[in-house]
């Protein structure tokens, strides 16, 4: 199923992106789309919770240590400043542009992953496919000059 959520958030992604582009060079400011992107999430992971019952799930949880809610915390806020920064970025230039940068952030997941966890789960092919997103990254950037 993995696999199908992964390409099913990138659908969702690029949906989302192209529809933004057009309303950021309108002047819409990043933040609203921030906001807008935060409110819908929180109310529809709020409601989901609800109807399922999950909400009293997590209100119970005591599995979590100090260290997790550090890590979760952390996370949050890396993800939600991303999120802000994707919209920024998409309204300086534009969502094709950006999202083709953006799309380098694999490189950082491994890097963060083997700095804070030392987790390394590198291959020939896993470092191949690293190669050509930074390939593809470095092509763009000079492309732009």
């Amino acid at each position: 199923m993995w696999i199908l959520y992964a390409l099913a958030a990138s659908l969702c992604w690029g949906m989302s992106y192209a529809a933004s582009g057009p309303l950021l060079r309108k002047g819409l400011s990043p933040l609203v789309f921030f906001l807008g992107y935060s409110l819908f999430g929180f109310l529809g992971a709020l409601l989901v919770m609800l109807f399922t019952g999950r909400i009293f799930t997590f209100l119970k949880s005591n599995t979590l240590t100090s260290a997790d809610l550090s890590w979760f915390l952390f996370s949050i806020a890396g993800s939600a400043l991303g999120a802000y920064l994707t919209y920024a970025a998409m309204g300086a230039k534009n969502p094709t542009l950006a999202s083709l940068i953006e799309i380098s952030y694999p490189l950082f997941v491994v890097l963060f992953a083997w700095l804070f966890f030392h987790q390394m789960e590198m291959h020939p092919i896993t470092i191949a496919g690293g190669l050509l997103v930074l390939a593809g990254v470095a092509v763009i950037i000079l492309g732009e000059r």
